[in-house]
């Protein structure tokens, strides 16, 4: 069995350098992403130059501009990053057919296996570095591992572009001397913690006994000694094409205002529960996804027993999801809901034990026929009759 070879591609400050890509102009200035209008918008993504001047991911745009006042505001360009992940994906697969894109500009490549093609896993990786550079003009860096975290912590400290190859059985000697909050899970919440207990490298966990570590932080305390010392089984998972039905919506301006999430939420349950009623499809599995405004998922998902088509039941459920969903103070700007699982037949007939379940199902087939007779602003169903549910 070949031996596990992994490697993490990423763009540094992706937006703004598919911006430079797109507009040279930009090259060399001090240029801040960032959601036009409100007060409180804070810097998503930035160049080196307003990092050198002070400006910090995160921070408050108006705070940002006393830092750099001739800094070059853009607004966030959501289509554009797209399509440029997806020619970064389309570069990558010349080099392994296994791929997991982790965010815009991020992905994991598993060439175990591959050296009678490419060679030596750095020749490999150096190629590919070499390819996304003359086909899309972006400078990467490149971290390889035997595991996941480790491949993608050597990107993250490697500058652009830069490549950093960390043989097997180094990987504790690597991360040893790194600060805790480059290891996966390690917050601000966490890192203040683990600073309290004077532990402020990721060498000082990995000298604790993982009993120690579970007082402190409950399971997550073993699986923190576990990626300290360097050990990650997790395999690259590429994207599976399983049959899927998929409803989004990109938020005009980006909020954290609950009732208007809600009213997202639902209009995306009442699109979903026609379209699996029109293909005479029932969904067995749910997931929702929110993209923040600083590009942080966050995810949730849940089985649905027994499978339904009814708009009036998903969105109690895909409202349980968003309440688990919705841990963080950060504007959403994109949600996704998707159904999977899908499957045709008759409803379960526990489906009717409730009477007016079965009154709303009839309702809801009685407005898909007028919305495809007089077109779909014919009806709208008001948010209280998805609280029925």
């Amino acid at each position: 069995m070949a031996e596990r070879q992994i490697v993490h591609v990423t763009i540094p400050n992706f937006p703004v350098a598919v911006e430079r890509v797109v507009h040279p102009g930009l090259r060399n200035r001090p240029v801040v992403v960032a959601p036009p209008g409100p007060a409180r918008s804070v810097v998503m993504a930035l160049s080196p130059e307003a990092w050198s001047a002070g400006v910090r991911r995160g921070m408050v745009l108006t705070k940002a501009m006393r830092y750099c006042r001739n800094m070059i505001v853009l607004p966030p360009d959501e289509s554009l990053y797209l399509r440029a992940t997806r020619a970064l994906i389309k570069v990558l697969e010349e080099f392994s057919p296994v791929i997991e894109l982790s965010s815009y500009g991020h992905a994991y490549l598993d060439i175990s296996g591959t050296g009678r093609l490419f060679g030596p896993s750095r020749d490999t990786a150096w190629k590919a570095q070499k390819e996304i550079q003359r086909q899309l003009h972006l400078d990467s860096s490149l971290g390889i591992a035997c595991n996941k975290m480790v491949s993608m912590i050597a990107a993250h400290v490697t500058r652009a572009p830069g490549l950093q190859d960390v043989p097997r059985g180094d990987e504790f000697s690597f991360l040893a001397p790194l600060p805790v909050r480059l290891l996966p899970g390690v917050g601000l919440q966490v890192e203040r913690q683990l600073r309290d207990l004077n532990i402020h490298l990721i060498r000082d966990i990995a000298a604790m006994k993982p009993e120690h570590l579970a007082l402190a932080f409950g399971r997550y305390g073993f699986l923190l000694h576990q990626r300290a010392r360097g050990i990650d089984d997790t395999p690259v998972r590429p994207k599976r094409a399983v049959p899927a039905l998929e409803e989004e919506m990109v938020l005009p301006e980006d909020s954290n205002d609950s009732e208007l999430l809600k009213k997202v939420l639902f209009t995306l349950c009442t699109r979903a529960g026609e379209r699996l009623r029109d293909v005479r499809q029932r969904a067995g599995r749910m997931e929702l996804r929110v993209r923040y405004a600083d590009y942080r998922e966050e995810g949730r998902a849940l089985k649905l027993k027994p499978p339904v088509h009814s708009s009036a039941i998903l969105y109690p459920r895909a409202l349980g999801l968003l309440d688990l969903v919705l841990k963080r103070r950060t504007r959403v700007r994109r949600m996704q809901l998707r159904l999977t699982d899908l499957s045709a037949g008759l409803v379960q007939l526990e489906l009717f034990a409730d009477p007016a379940v079965e009154r709303r199902l009839k309702l809801e087939f009685a407005l898909d026929a007028l919305r495809r007779r007089h077109g779909s602003s014919i009806v709208h169903q008001g948010a209280e009759y998805g609280r029925q549910a």
